[in-house]
């Protein structure tokens, strides 16, 4: 389809996955919160600096002038599915030393830090996306500001 064409980039779709990668990683940091007072739990991780260099190396790859979709490989955490979807497997996190009395290794602390950090990546990946969006339906529209 002809808008496929027009709204079809790497960039484009760079940010798409990074705010699909968010949404994930945002579902496991919940699940650890939901988690925090369940004896013998250990937090599962999604690594967003591994994501961050499967994209860079996935753009690095990508043919110049085209605008076919990145695939990310070589990571064991998540995948790109035909579809476009972002598939992930989250790890289960090591305790950094001793595990707390009731057996968990949940630090509350830390997960808040993570779902703050999370939020960040997310808002600044739909923020770029829509001003991509705004920028083409400026053009369409043929307007200037």
């Amino acid at each position: 389809m002809w808008i496929e064409r027009l709204t079809a980039s790497r960039t484009t779709h760079a940010l798409e996955l990074s705010a699909r990668f968010a949404e994930q990683r945002q579902r496991v940091l919940a699940e650890n919160l939901a988690n925090v007072d369940t004896p013998d739990y250990h937090t599962q991780r999604l690594d967003p600096r591994a994501f961050q260099a499967s994209l860079a190396a996935a753009l690095e790859r990508a043919k110049p002038g085209r605008a076919d979709p990145l695939e990310l490989r070589d990571n064991a955490q998540f995948a790109v599915g035909a579809d476009g979807a972002v598939r992930v497997r989250p790890v289960r996190e090591p305790a950094p030393n001793v595990l707390f009395h009731d057996g968990t290794n949940v630090r509350l602390e830390t997960l808040l830090t993570d779902v703050a950090e999370n939020a960040l990546h997310y808002e600044l990946a739909t923020v770029l996306l829509r001003g991509k969006y705004e920028a083409l339906l400026r053009a369409i529209r043929g307007r200037i500001t």
